[in-house]
């Protein structure tokens, strides 16, 4: 073997090797913005339940808080958590909606939509 022929040769597989160093980096970022996209989905979803449990507070009678609940589970699932404050003037509600866990524990596992309405 000679020199030249080392030195034509030397780079091979070292493609692979790069390759099976950036995989595993990709693949982590790759897994974190799709669990962060779940979260963002999950959140909005959260926010339009408690906006429409607060517009079904102000627009029913006496029955309001039954329906409210029906309407805040019927847009963000059936495990979501609700709960109503009243005033006077006005009510809030506040929806707990559960997240997927990423597999790092970095985003939350429950996100929050708050809704205020005035009558």
């Amino acid at each position: 073997m000679t020199a030249s022929w080392w030195r034509r040769h030397a780079d091979e597989g070292s493609a692979t090797a790069e390759f099976a160093v950036v995989l595993p980096s990709v693949a982590a970022v790759a897994i974190l913005v799709l669990c962060l996209g779940r979260a963002v989905v999950v959140s909005m979803d959260c926010q339009d339940a408690a906006a429409v449990a607060a517009h079904a507070m102000t627009i029913t009678g006496h029955d309001g808080e039954s329906r409210a609940r029906a309407a805040a589970s019927a847009a963000a699932g059936n495990d979501a958590r609700v709960s109503f404050s009243r005033t006077a003037d006005s009510v809030t509600v506040t929806v707990q909606c559960p997240v997927i866990p990423d597999p790092t524990g970095v985003l939350p596992t429950r996100v929050t939509g708050k809704a205020t309405r005035y009558f």
